[in-house]
């Protein structure tokens, strides 16, 4: 809730495993991944400076490249990932995640709107990183509850 306070009114959405586990998904949660534009990316270094570990700045590494930053709240690991691309596993780099309208959804948290990425943007990045095992598990679970909600 807190970084949702902080991060109000900017472009972001909480994304992996986090956004999954919060649109009712069994995930194994390790952090905090938050998906932003450049500007909300680059601004995390004032609206979460009490927290920050590595100072959001361009990065680029063998399969991502994208504004990172590295915070730490309540000895949770937060990352924050603005105008992220991925480089598939044939060497081309995907497009722009950037937490647009299309990418994300808002949900209620406990009385609170938050965003999210949908399902579907989680299972085209998932798909981009080569993650199949994580895939597999998102697909089967999302399959499930859209079968179950024809009923």
């Amino acid at each position: 809730m807190l970084l949702a306070g902080k991060l109000r009114n900017r472009c972001y959405a909480f994304r992996g495993t986090v956004s999954l586990v919060l649109q009712g998904l069994d995930m194994n949660v390790d952090d905090i991944d938050i998906l932003a534009d450049q500007k909300t990316a680059l601004a995390s270094n004032r609206l979460l400076k009490e927290f920050l570990v590595k100072k959001t700045v361009f990065s680029q590494s063998d399969r991502f490249k994208s504004f990172f930053g590295q915070f730490c709240l309540n000895d949770v690991p937060v990352e924050v990932m603005g105008n992220w691309q991925i480089k598939d596993l044939k060497g081309n780099w995907s497009r722009v995640y950037k937490a647009a309208p299309e990418e994300r959804k808002e949900i209620d948290l406990q009385g609170k709107r938050v965003f999210v990425t949908t399902i579907e943007t989680e299972i085209e990045m998932f798909t981009k990183m080569g993650r199949w095992q994580a895939l597999n598990k998102i697909k089967k679970q999302w399959q499930t509850r859209q079968q179950q909600s024809l009923f």
